[in-house]
This record gives structure tokens, sequence and C-alpha cells, in this order.
């Protein structure tokens, strides 16, 4: 309910930190702890055990890891990788076999969601609608020319997200690792677009556990005004800390099209009918 009301008000920050209220409820741990100690059997002292051995996981993985010590959920998925030798290592001596075996049945099951972004609407003198994929941008530094998706001023567009879960899990293991939490729980996600200059909500869909391949639907509005402007997608879990994602969306805004405008509100409008089951 919190979230419904501040993200109908637009307000990006304030949803944001619901969303990780929301999370800390579930795992019963507050947002500054270390996602790591979600893992069973996993203290503050084991934290320092969690040195990658040589980093070829991360490699392939294509994610850098640190020299010191693992600090988080995405850099031991990366530094395991399906090999239950690489956990080992880091944790013997330290806990019990079972204790390593239960901790790597643990990490197996953590979602691992790899993220398409496309966009799809009408554009001016096109043949009919397009769907251009979107660079999936995080560094946050210039972004090249290529980046920038020239769309129409105050028109709607759609954003697709094609959510893949990477590591594969049984059909009917959709619960969470939620010790702490009273009853079962399945996964989850929110998806929230927003615009951080003006701390705006633009557009936000909660969507269910994703088992294989997902693709969710997000309408989002172009500014009234021309010039660039970065919207940003939030992957927000339900369920965990510490395995958030979010991705910059450069859109490079040019005068408003009559034509295309027109052509998005048939579609709109013929959609509509289909759903209400007119003719």
């Amino acid at each position: 309910a919190m979230l419904d009301i501040s993200a109908d008000q637009g307000w990006l920050v304030t949803s944001l930190r619901i969303t990780i209220l929301i999370q800390m409820v579930i795992q019963g741990r507050w947002s500054t702890d270390n996602a790591l100690l979600t893992l069973p059997h996993m203290t503050p002292y084991h934290l320092n055990c969690l040195r990658p051995k040589g980093g070829e996981g991360a490699k392939r993985k294509g994610t850098a890891l640190p020299r010191g010590p693992i600090r988080s959920l995405p850099e031991l998925l990366a530094a395991c990788d399906g090999r239950y030798e690489t956990l080992l290592t880091m944790l013997d001596g330290e806990m019990d076999r079972m204790q390593i075996d239960q901790i790597y049945t643990v990490i197996g099951k953590l979602p691992q969601i790899q993220v398409n972004l496309s966009i799809k609407g009408w554009w001016e003198g096109g043949e009919g609608q397009k769907d251009i994929r979107i660079q999936n941008s995080t560094d946050g530094g210039r972004r090249p020319d290529s980046d920038w998706i020239q769309v129409h001023a105050d028109q709607e567009y759609v954003i697709h997200v094609d959510l893949v879960r990477v590591n594969k899990t049984k059909r009917n293991d959709s619960k969470a690792q939620t010790p702490r939490f009273p009853k079962p729980k399945d996964e989850g996600w929110f998806l929230v677009i927003g615009e951080i200059e003006n701390r705006e909500v633009i557009a936000l869909k909660r969507t269910g556990y994703v088992r294989g391949r997902s693709r969710q639907q997000l309408a989002v509005y172009t500014p009234e005004t021309t010039g660039r402007v970065i919207y940003t997608l939030y992957l927000m879990s339900d369920s965990y800390l510490g395995l958030d994602q979010q991705y910059d969306i450069c859109l490079d805004v040019i005068p408003a099209s009559i034509e295309s405008q027109v052509n998005t509100e048939l579609v709109g409008e013929l959609n509509d009918l289909d759903m209400d089951g007119g003719e």
C-alpha cells in the first residue's frame, strides 16, 4: 500500500526506499547488513574467509572480482559459477561439510537475472511500429552517440523488459530463501522506471517468479520538451537484499509528430477493443 501511494505521487526516492524496506522485512535484516549474511550458517566472522582463488569464474561471467574478500552476493555467484570446489576451498576448515553443502544449495537457487531492454513505438515516416534494442548502459560515464535513441516529444512508447533466469531451477522451486520470515515466500520483482534528475517515477510494475524467460511491458510518456533525457530502469527484488539491478535508458527527444501520435492512439484504441471483446 505504501508503494502504491508513493508511486502514484511520482516519488522516486521514496518508492525505492519502500522496496528496500520490503526486502528488510522479508529477510529480517537491516539494509546496512552485508547481504552475504542471508546465506545459512554465515556469520560476520566467515565473511573474511570468502576470498576468490584465481577468479576464473569471474572471467567467464564478465565480472571483475576484488583482490580482497568478497563483499556481495553477485561477487560470490560469479566466483563460484556453479563450481562446488570453489566454495569448499574458501570455507573448508571454517565450517563442516554439511553446512557448506547447504550454503552451496542456496547459492544455486538465488535468482541470477539477465536483463534485455527495447523500446517500441511509432516514428515519423515509418511504415509501422518499430522495436529498437536499448544498450544496457550501467557505468554512468559519458554515453556514446549510439546509446541515444531518438523519440518524439509528448508521445507514448512501450519499454519491453526481457528477464532471463540464467541459473536453472526445478519446476516448483519458486520459494525465496527467507529463514526469518514466518511463512513461505515466492520470489517476485518490482520494475521501476524513474527519472533521477526530477526524482520522478515514470512507470512501475510488479512481476512474479522468473523461471526461464519473462517479457514485461511498461508504458512511458516522453517529455514535452526536446533534448536528451535519461530514464533509469530499476529491477528490485521483493525478497532479497543485494540483488537489485539498474539500467539507463538514454532518450534523445526530438519534436513531436502528429502522424506518430495518431498512430499510437489508434493502436491503443484497437488494443482496448480487443481486451473488451469488441470488433
